[in-house]
């Protein structure tokens, strides 16, 4: 990115998981720890360049496919059933707009029941009026109370 770029000390730490340099909560600290964990995943790896006024790129290094696709097996033929979702009810409490959206249409696609809160003070309200809440899916930092 053509951003301000990040001094070695930076460099040294943005893979931590919730290693952040944005203010509380404007960030979860969790991007590039996801990166780094997909690409440890995929057997990969990453690696940052950085200069302070100048910006930051982000290299993945991926290995190719080596194998058949048509050999490997769909999973409507491989004898597993599709996945379904329960009919437990589940509540998420995330702050981040784009990212509470995204978890309630995953879990509504799979079938489960969906309440959403944007903060705690929300979600206490919820939890006591909804006792039938059989699983809480929360932020861990948020800007009222942490997950």
């Amino acid at each position: 990115d053509n951003g301000s770029g990040m001094p070695p000390e930076v460099v040294a730490k943005a893979f931590d998981p919730f290693f952040t340099t944005k203010k509380v909560g404007q960030g979860t600290g969790l991007g590039l720890s996801q990166v780094y964990g997909f690409v440890k995943q995929s057997a990969g790896h990453v690696k940052i360049r950085s200069a302070v006024g100048q910006g930051t790129t982000v290299t993945l290094y991926l290995p190719r496919l080596m194998a058949d696709i048509a050999a490997t097996p769909s999973p409507t033929t491989s004898g597993t059933a599709p996945l379904s979702g329960g009919r437990e009810r589940v509540l998420i409490v995330e702050d981040e707009p784009g990212v509470r959206q995204f978890s309630i249409d995953a879990l509504s696609e799979l079938g489960y029941p969906v309440l959403a809160a944007e903060g705690a003070a929300t979600a206490l309200a919820l939890l006591d009026s909804h006792p039938d809440i059989a699983l809480l899916f929360t932020d861990v930092v948020m800007p009222e109370v942490n997950g």
